[in-house]
């Protein structure tokens, strides 16, 4: 199929689609404003399309994909779930999110620097996850006060 570097950073793609999911999730229940919940849930299903996508993509190929780490999902939990408890406004989760998209968007430049031997077609889905979490973020600033 394709070179490590370019199933690593699809690996690494994959495994934070997964992430963005899950602390996405984690915050839907304290929402109260509709069109912020309306936000994160289509981000959540643009994020479910594109880790299908690569799912799919990887075990075409026989490569297995991963979950992220369970620590990694706890202390996000956590992390969010105290910040909300401290201020569960719509301006602090809108905030929280936008931090999470910042991540992500940090995180899949730094691999891409790391497998930097990856193809052309791999560096341009992780490009795709990259949008993703940049369109997100800029839809949730509305919501910052």
């Amino acid at each position: 199929m394709k070179n490590s570097d370019s199933i690593e950073l699809l690996r690494e793609c994959n495994s934070g689609s997964k992430m963005a999911v899950s602390n996405i999730r984690n915050v839907l229940d304290d929402i109260k404003e509709e069109k912020l919940k309306r936000l994160l849930e289509n981000y959540i299903h643009k994020h479910e399309e594109y880790g299908e996508e690569l799912h799919a993509m990887l075990s075409a190929n026989g490569i297995a994909t991963e979950e992220p780490k369970a620590s990694a999902k706890a202390m996000a939990k956590v992390v969010t779930s105290v910040k909300l408890l401290a201020d569960g406004s719509v301006s602090q989760i809108a905030n929280l999110m936008i931090d999470g998209c910042n991540m992500g968007v940090k995180s899949i430049s730094k691999y891409q620097n790391q497998y930097k031997d990856a193809d052309r077609e791999s560096i341009e889905i992780s490009e795709e996850l990259v949008k993703i979490e940049q369109h997100m973020a800029n839809g949730l600033r509305r919501f910052l006060s």
